[in-house]
């Protein structure tokens, strides 16, 4: 069975978060919270309550409006996504035992995005 959900915005890359820890560790954190907590209301508005007690596929497809970011730069926004997968309770852990595989893919169109399918296998 598969589970869908979308982030309605771009994610901060990699860069945006060193930046951040650089400046100040505080605000490192803070920076990766905030981001968390709105994947959080997604899934919560979106997922409603889903709990999976199966191990998943990570389906993630980044929609970016234009091609200026790194390719390694976006994916590594997947970290926000299993964290808050996590807090969420939909997943148990983000470990190789919950998430034994995360398949990454990017689009390109007028208007960023990330759409997230959680494949139980």
């Amino acid at each position: 069975m598969k589970h869908k959900f979308i982030i309605h915005r771009r994610l901060p890359s990699l860069n945006d978060y060193i930046h951040k820890i650089n400046r100040n560790r505080y605000t490192g954190n803070k920076f990766k919270q905030d981001i968390q907590n709105e994947i959080c209301w997604e899934i919560k508005t979106q997922l409603r309550g889903l709990k999976i007690d199966k191990p998943i596929i990570l389906h993630i497809t980044y929609i970016e409006e234009n091609k200026r970011r790194d390719i390694d730069n976006v994916y590594s926004a997947v970290k926000y996504i299993q964290d808050a997968l996590v807090a969420m309770q939909v997943i148990k852990n983000d470990t190789a035992k919950w998430i034994v595989d995360v398949k990454p893919k990017i689009e390109y169109a007028k208007e960023s995005k990330v759409i997230v399918e959680l494949e139980e296998i």
